[in-house]
Order: C-alpha cells, then sequence, then structure tokens
C-alpha cells in the first residue's frame, strides 16, 4: 500500500467515529463523552491497519509520528461529531427546551427554535454543548489512537 494513502484510515475511523458519537447522541438524548474514547480506537485501529504493512516493524520514530497523526486524527473525529451533533439534535433540544418554559406545544416552539438556531454561530453551539470531562475524555482519545500504532504485538499481529 501506499504510504500517502496509509494515513487515510485514521482519517477515516474518526470520521466513522465521530459519526457514529453524533447518531448515539440523536437516538438517545444523551451527550456521552465516553465515546471519544470509541473515536480514539477506531482512528488508532484505522491507522494501524493501513500504516502496518507500508513502514518499517522497527522504525520506532516513524511508529511516533504515525501515533502523533493517529491523535491528531481523533481530535479531529471528536469534532466531526461534535458539529454533527449540533447540526443533527440542536434544533430539536432548543424546541423542547422552549415547549418546557414557555408552555406551549412542540410544533409551536420548532419554528422559534429554528430562527435561534440560525442566528448563533455553530461554533457557539458546539462550545455550549460541551463541559470539562469532554475535554478529559478527547484526551483520552488523543492518548488512545497515540497508543495503539506504537503497540509492538499490535504492529505484529498485522505484519
Amino acid at each position: 500500500m501506499n504510504t500517502v494513502i496509509a494515513p487515510f484510515g485514521g482519517l477515516l475511523g474518526a470520521a466513522l467515529g465521530g459519526v457514529l458519537w453524533a447518531k448515539y447522541t440523536q437516538w438517545t438524548g444523551h451527550t456521552a463523552g465516553f465515546i471519544a474514547i470509541g473515536i480514539g480506537v477506531l482512528t488508532g485501529a484505522g491507522i494501524l491497519l493501513t500504516c502496518s504493512r507500508t513502514l518499517p516493524q522497527d522504525a520506532k520514530t516513524t511508529w511516533r509520528l504515525v501515533g502523533i497523526g493517529a491523535a491528531v486524527f481523533a481530535i479531529f473525529g471528536i469534532f466531526i461529531g461534535k458539529y454533527l451533533d449540533v447540526q443533527w439534535n440542536a434544533v430539536t433540544q432548543i424546541a423542547e427546551q422552549l415547549s418546557q418554559e414557555n408552555n406551549m406545544s412542540l410544533q409551536q416552539a420548532m419554528p422559534i427554535a429554528t430562527t435561534l438556531f440560525k442566528g448563533q454561530s455553530v461554533w457557539e453551539l458546539m462550545q455550549q454543548r460541551m463541559s470539562l470531562i469532554d475535554l478529559l475524555y478527547g484526551a483520552v482519545a488523543a492518548f488512545v489512537a497515540f497508543r495503539i500504532p506504537n503497540i509492538r504485538r499490535l504492529r505484529n499481529l498485522l505484519y
């Protein structure tokens, strides 16, 4: 496999993890920060699968760089998940909050929620939906994504 194409396994794992996280939030209504660790696992495994046959087995520096790339992709995957969460779920949650606060039906609150959603930037809504524990889970996800390609036993399994 070409060395240029190899990192795309990590990018694919990060994107898949981000989409699954946003869908989980949409289905359950709960933002589960621990799913970020799953994004780290998918990213690390994806980059390991695509890089395992293209890089020398014993090049520690090279594998550390691959791990750094996986950590960056994991953080990117978390941002994908948060962005899609806002895009898919924010209007409904704003409408539910408006209907509870103002004693109106969900159908009446939906146009107001849509107007409020369009008035705010996606970045502001992403920040509102993040907490300090999400930063901790993001750091753990980045570490897991970094660590997976650097585990020699896993590389030996795929080589």
